[in-house]
């Protein structure tokens, strides 16, 4: 053992601590410190394995016995510049054995979380949310610590470099644990600063940390301590239980990673639009809700308005499931993935349209093979999806600056989140890929779910008369009817509008009785039930959109319209019989095509490449008032 092991130990027995029976202090270069049981003796289930006295710990309690005590900083802060001021007293503070075996400025061993990785640590978290959070994590640190120096005195600022506040910084937030352990003996200072603040525990942060470890932390009113609930042979390492933690949360907070960590996931997170998207329609729904609790009560002009609030962050996790087990029945197509608690729910709000903003429910399962399927639910889970392949996209960009093999240990805990999380981005996109690709019929195996409709399905679905009339526009206005080619051109939602204006057109009512325009075969009946509901929704009374009808019209969609007109207009030109040679085939219905397919499409991840391209194509969902009513199950709606 080590002069700067042995000095600690007395520090902290002289100080009250103690090791269980046969627990010793070990030191080796790949685990660095660490607690084991001696060779050839065992450590029984439910022993104490370390505890640490109140008097040995290190928290914003201490911070009145320095000079920080005046400054105006956050108990965090302050705690931080406590460690630095401690750190100068040298032998003279308190916790000097203790620093000596912590890393950093104190040790020859540096730290392994990423604000101590190089150039070349760094490629390794390339394009990763590792890279974003290392990012963020520096910036939040830079700005407090200049913060910080501002509150000191001018002759003591020098004493508090960038470099030792970073020491310090990682040293708590790598070694400390929740003050709440302090709550028994200091309960009449203020809870929440108390539950909010870290504290270090010499001696209980020497155990490394992993998932399967059964312990149980206790805290008396003078110490706080660890035990084992299993038995543990000579030899052995004794582990704490940090709680689940991803890999990117280890390496983010402790400097290492796990192999196969079953905590393990990607995280994910929508963009400043969406989430003020989501806010917005919280907002709407808590006042709706307000109003209705309200509705028969008297209330004067004069009463105030209530403002709600709603703070949403938009970040959210994926996890991989692990196998399906035997005698699981495969062919009910459970998603191999599980998102974090609220995440789609959320996400989905971002993605109502205006019809759906007050009436629909967020989505609550990833799995579009389920009841109910919607359209919210399928622009949601494409959306999620094409986030997934730009970031794996990002990451793997960068394969070519890699080295060979890592180099060092933070190089090897940095590749093993790397790779996992591309296995994650990979498996999970391509999986939604092949649950679309079944609904849309690409897959053999399964029957197409008809309310999805893709360009290669509206230039095929309906009368010969009517597709005639469809594709000779497109051929006239787009110089092409061949779907592939068209959304290479990006001009799908020129397809969707001008397919769109021709079947408002088609069932326009005629002569005879049934209310078909003389002489015309019927549209399918999915397709014509959707006809009548978006005219129902978005071109009559209807109070769900009213809102919407009234928004102002922008310059792009104006000449959109226009642009499609003259597509239309030059089909008919060419074929009198035309259904788009009609005189309510006007800009101002064709504008009206344009904000409903708007409205009522979506863009998913591209069906025809290999699952998992980034390539993203358009599509609509035929959604109707009996699926809204009924919610159809997946089964009535496709033939497995």
């Amino acid at each position: 053992m080590t002069e700067k092991l042995l000095l600690f130990k007395k520090w902290f027995l002289d100080g009250g601590g103690h090791f269980g029976d046969h627990v010793e202090l070990q030191y080796d270069g790949q685990r660095n410190l660490h607690l084991r049981i001696a060779d050839g003796q065992r450590l029984e289930a439910g022993s104490c394995v370390v505890s640490c006295p109140h008097a040995l710990t290190l928290s914003h309690r201490n911070i009145s016995q320095g000079k920080c005590e005046a400054t105006s900083l956050s108990t965090l802060n302050l705690l931080r510049f406590f460690l630095i001021e401690q750190y100068h007293l040298g032998e003279q503070s308190f916790w000097w054995p203790y620093f000596r075996i912590l890393p950093g400025p104190l040790s020859e061993y540096p730290f392994d979380t990423p604000l101590y990785y190089n150039d070349d640590d760094l490629k390794w978290i390339q394009g990763t949310s590792l890279e974003h959070s290392r990012r963020k994590m520096e910036a939040m640190w830079r700005e407090e610590h200049a913060h910080g120096l501002q509150n000191l005195l001018a002759s003591d600022r020098t004493h508090y470099p960038w470099k030792l506040y970073t020491w310090a910084a990682t040293v708590i937030s790598s070694r400390s644990f929740p003050s709440s352990a302090l709550l028994s003996v200091d309960r009449a200072r203020d809870e929440d600063t108390i539950n909010v603040t870290p504290v270090l525990l010499p001696g209980l942060d020497l155990l490394n940390h992993s998932p399967n470890a059964k312990v149980t932390w206790q805290w008396t009113s003078d110490t706080c301590y660890i035990s084992t609930h299993v038995s543990l042979a000579g030899g052995a390492e004794i582990f704490n239980n940090y709680a689940p933690k991803s890999n990117e949360e280890l390496i983010l907070g402790y400097g290492f990673s796990l192999f196969m960590n079953p905590s393990d996931h990607c995280n994910i997170a929508l963009g400043p639009v969406a989430v003020a998207r989501i806010e917005q329609v919280l907002g709407q729904r808590a006042v709706s809700e307000q109003a209705s609790e309200e509705e028969g009560s008297a209330i004067t002009e004069s009463a105030p308005s209530t403002t709600v609030n709603h703070r949403v962050t938009g970040v959210g996790w994926v996890r991989l499931l692990p196998t399906v087990p035997s005698g699981v029945n495969i062919n009910t197509i459970q998603p191999a993935y599980a998102f974090s608690e609220s995440f789609l729910g959320h996400a989905s709000m971002a993605f109502f349209n205006a019809r759906e903003t007050m009436t629909e429910e967020p989505i609550a399962d990833a799995n579009l093979c389920s009841f109910p399927l919607t359209r919210n639910k399928l622009h949601t889970i494409c959306a999620t999806a094409m986030i997934f392949q730009k970031q794996y996209v990002a990451i793997t960009e960068n394969d070519y600056y890699l080295p060979p093999w890592p180099m060092n240990q933070r190089q090897l805990c940095a590749a093993r989140y790397r790779r996992r999380q591309i296995t994650i981005l990979h498996t999970v996109s391509c999986s939604i890929v092949a649950d679309l690709r079944r609904l849309a019929g690409l897959d053999r195996t399964w029957s197409r779910d008809k309310r999805i409709m893709r360009l290669e399905h509206i230039l095929k679905a309906g009368p010969k008369e009517f597709l005639t009339d469809f594709r000779a526009a497109l051929h006239v206005g787009l110089g092409t009817r061949d779907a592939v080619k068209i959304r290479q051109q990006r001009l799908s939602e020129s397809a969707f509008t001008v397919w769109l204006c021709g079947l408002w057109l088609w069932t326009l009512p005629g002569s005879v009785s049934d209310g078909r325009p003389s002489g015309r075969p019927p549209l399918p009946a999915r397709t014509a039930a959707w006809v009548d509901f978006v005219r129902a929704t978005y071109d009559g009374g209807s109070s769900i959109v009213s809102l919407w009808s009234h928004l102002p019209t922008s310059e792009e969609g104006r000449l959109l319209a226009e642009s499609y007109h003259s597509i239309v207009k030059a089909a008919a030109a060419k074929h009198q019989q035309s259904v788009y040679n009609h005189p309510e085939a006007t800009a101002a219905r064709l504008l009206w095509c344009l904000r409903v397919i708007r409205e009522e499409s979506f863009m998913s991840p591209g069906l025809d490449g290999e699952a998992g391209d980034e390539d993203d194509e358009l599509m609509l969902f035929l959604e109707d008032d009996m699926s809204i009513a009924d919610r159809i199950p997946i089964s009535d709606a496709v033939v497995f």
